[in-house]
């Protein structure tokens, strides 16, 4: 029967008047439908065979079976909330035979669509034939196209394929890297999975970058791959060939082929040399200088190991036992010059230790130099990167966040701190980075097992912006969104890898809300959405209670020692006429009259915060000097928990509202999120574990097309 001949026979222009005849047939014999007649009621049916054909199996290749969540979420194309009530109990169930007959009948179609009972539960292959039937009979105007697609990365709402990016909704199944599917799409989203294909995809143009014995590295519509390849003799073709085009058939997760290899040049010597060399250059250990407690030098210093060790003062050096404490005074070390103590083991730790020899620091591996100028003594701890990685993770994340959160953490903290190496900014003090949030915390917290694994699964990677070496911001926890260098006053795109990203895995990140509307950010911070991955957080909602007036010497000392160290970031106006005009400083402003955000950025950060006086003004810009001036007169905190603190003189994070309490005389702010909210949400990190995300998903899902390579293999 064409489909001019079903239109006559089942009597109707459109889908929505034949649901309203089938409504009036049909709802009497299903009670699950009470109060869903019409369009409701074919929209119901149609939703939950969609939603079942496109599951997928829990046993090998996890497209076996379709859950019910599935087949309701691909009955979406038709109508919202098109299922009864009752389908939404047990939805991680797989859908019947007797589920499926029910939903035929329901939809008018059981005199069409033919289906037994039971409590069998269906394959994907059959949920689909029926499904097919379906929209033979539902899907006249052919919303519903049926395609093959290659998968090229995946994350949790979307596909990047060989034609453009899919979006995919909550229900539908994973979809593995470099695998065809048969799919079911209506315009970028994808309804359901048929099935995985045995068809071959091809990849044309493809800018080879490096090949492995099992593997190419290869960039395709700007972004980077590595793919695995079981064509040997095309990886043989390829080998010692740099900027070559080729042509890539993909099936089953690897290439299969190799065709048309065009251009590039061979690999001289030289060149092998200078890859190599460029590797070369990372070192291999880091030189942290240990502070004391924010400050960089100390008036006495006692030392102490956990085995044998030395201490090495111009070319004497003296032998200790592990009962020994040493005095660093004791050493009469002169200005300018130095003394190093190192454990006799390679496993040993030197201790800080008070003058008894209680330690009052956790334990450094490598050696630590003591050096002594015009202020006293200061520390720097030399120490192998991966070791010195150890205690990063141990202090920067809870092992409790899980394995792959830790492993994303070790990614991040290599990468930043070779980053960092390469600034320059301690050199003064013999130090490439220090142990403090200036750079990454630092030997703060025991490490555990854990920890060590982490570091030891991911030896060597780093990320890569092109040649470059990410700059691996992360913080602990968002308010459901991260920001980009908006919030430090630079142009969004100075590092294109750091974007605006939703930790709600039901967005779409092309479509995220822009946040920069007042109206709009406090409508997104009511909504208290506890599915966005950090939400466990205490601080992914907060309330912070301020008293300016109270804390007016405070403000205007914390305003004067944050704009000496950063004076573009601060502007002061005097109002005492008609007009304002800049001036140089706060002479003579008088008590505060207000405060409030007199610009927010798209993430929902206040960029810019103004401070009104009785006869001037300030305009502070910065994320950190924003929650350092509000901090000072910050009463107290409400966490999402219930639980409060008093004020820690620093504000969580600088999302937050402003409103003024006539009664109270108190400004209240409601914010969200601890940090400064660029790059990992550490919170989000260990959601993404827990919902089964590996590390290099997390952190390419935060870092933007970055490229996760291993130095330890050039």
């Amino acid at each position: 029967m064409d489909r001019a001949a079903k239109l006559k026979k089942y009597g109707g222009k459109s889908i929505r008047n034949r649901k309203k005849h089938v409504s009036r047939t049909a709802d009497t014999n299903v009670p699950g439908w009470v109060g869903i007649a019409g369009i409701a009621i074919v929209a119901v049916g149609l939703a939950g065979l969609l939603f079942y054909l496109f599951g997928h199996k829990k046993e090998n290749t996890a497209l076996m079976y379709v859950t019910k969540k599935e087949l309701a979420s691909c009955m979406s194309f038709l109508m919202e909330d098109a299922l009864w009530k009752e389908w939404e109990k047990d939805e991680d169930d797989y859908v019947t035979q007797g589920q499926i007959r029910e939903l035929i009948q329901n939809i008018g179609l059981a005199g069409m669509v033919t289906a037994g009972g039971g409590n069998d539960r269906l394959k994907r292959e059959e949920v689909m034939n029926y499904y097919e039937q379906i929209l033979d009979y539902l899907d006249l105007e052919n919303a519903v196209q049926k395609e093959t697609i290659l998968v090229l990365s995946s994350d949790e709402a979307s596909c990047q394929t060989s034609d453009g990016r899919l979006y995919t909704p909550a229900g539908t199944p994973e979809l593995k890297d470099f695998y065809t599917y048969g799919v079911y799409r209506t315009d970028q989203t994808i309804l359901g999975i048929r099935a995985e294909s045995e068809k071959t995809q091809v990849l044309r143009q493809v800018q080879v970058e490096a090949v492995s014995n099992d593997s190419v590295q290869a960039v395709y519509e700007k972004n980077e791959y590595e793919i695995p390849c079981k064509d040997r003799e095309g990886l043989k073709a390829l080998k010692g060939v740099f900027g070559a085009s080729c042509t890539l058939c993909i099936k089953g997760g690897a290439i299969t082929k190799i065709k048309h290899i065009e251009g590039g040049n061979a690999a001289s010597d030289n060149d092998k040399k200078e890859k190599t060399a460029a590797a070369q250059k990372l070192p291999q250990t880091v030189k942290v200088l240990i502070l004391n407690e924010g400050a960089v030098h100390y008036d006495q210093i006692w030392l102490a190991c956990d085995g044998k060790w030395s201490v090495k003062k111009n070319q004497k050096k003296t032998v200790h036992k592990k009962s020994d404490v040493v005095s660093v005074k004791k050493l009469k070390i002169k200005k300018g010059a130095y003394a190093v103590a190192q454990p006799s083991e390679a496993g040993g730790r030197i201790w800080l230790t008070d003058q008894d020899g209680n330690r009052i620091s956790k334990g450094y591996f490598g050696s630590m130099t003591i050096y002594k100028d015009n202020e006293g003594y200061y520390l720097v701890n030399k120490v192998d990167i991966e070791k010195y990685l150890y205690s990063v993770v141990a202090s920067e994340m809870p092992a409790s966040f899980g394995v792959e959160a830790l492993k994303a953490q070790a990614v991040c903290a290599r990468s930043y701190a070779y980053r960092q190496i390469a600034s320059g900014s301690l050199e003064k003090y013999h130090a490439q980075i220090d142990d403090s949030t200036n750079y990454q915390v630092y030997n703060k917290s025991d490490i555990v097992d854990a920890d060590i694994q982490a570091v030891e699964d991911t030896a060597g990677e780093i990320m890569y912006a092109q040649d470059d070496i990410v700059n691996a911001y992360y913080f602990s926890a968002s308010f459901g969104r991260t920001s980009n260098m908006e919030i430090w006053g630079q142009e969004e795109d100075a590092y294109p890898y750091l974007n605006i990203r939703s930790l709600n895995p039901k967005d779409k990140q092309d479509q995220i809300k822009d946040l920069s509307k007042e109206k709009d950010f406090r409508a997104y911070m009511q909504t208290k959405d506890t599915d966005v991955f950090d939400s466990d957080s205490r601080y992914y909602r907060w309330q912070a209670r301020v008293e300016l007036s109270a804390k007016l010497k405070e403000l205007k000392e914390r305003i004067i020692q944050r704009q000496k160290i950063s004076p573009e970031q601060f502007t002061f106006y005097a109002t005492t006429k008609k007009k304002a005009r800049k001036v140089s400083s706060m002479k003579g402003f008088g008590g505060v009259k207000k405060m409030y955000c007199s610009r927010r950025g798209k993430s929902g950060a206040v960029l810019v915060l103004t401070i009104q006086f009785e006869f001037g003004k300030v305009e502070v810009k910065s994320e950190y000097n924003i929650r350092s001036i509000i901090g000072c007169a910050m009463e107290q905190i409400t966490y999402a928990d219930g639980t409060t603190s008093t004020g820690s003189g620093f504000l969580p994070s600088a999302y937050f509202s402003i409103d003024f309490q006539k009664k109270s005389k108190r400004y209240v702010l409601t914010g969200g999120g601890n940090g400064h909210g660029m790059g990992m949400s550490q919170y989000g990190a260990a959601g993404m574990a827990r919902a089964g995300w590996d590390y290099k998903k997390i952190l390419t899902f935060f870092y933007d097309g970055v490229v996760i390579r291993n130095v330890r293999n050039v």
